[in-house]
């Protein structure tokens, strides 16, 4: 996945009438879920360059908080 499906996936719940941003998915909190179903708070959101010259690649890490919120269900840990 790209940050630029990320952000037109939440594009379409964000945008309001007359093409104003902000609703309530704007002051969501984000998780991620474990290997064992459990949901964790994100902490903190980094982006890394490459240090050679040559290589132009970036990514964005998602730093969670380690502690775990709740587990979710068995039928909700299933990778879609």
């Amino acid at each position: 996945m790209f940050v630029k499906h990320l952000q037109e996936y939440l594009d379409k719940f964000t945008e309001g009438p007359n093409g104003m941003r902000g609703n309530a998915v704007s002051n969501a909190r984000i998780y991620i879920m474990t290997s064992k179903g459990y949901l964790e708070e994100i902490k903190r959101i980094e982006v890394h360059e490459s240090n050679n010259p040559k290589d132009t690649s970036i990514r964005v890490v998602l730093k969670p908080n380690k502690e775990e919120k709740l587990i979710l269900p068995p039928g909700y840990i299933k990778d879609y």
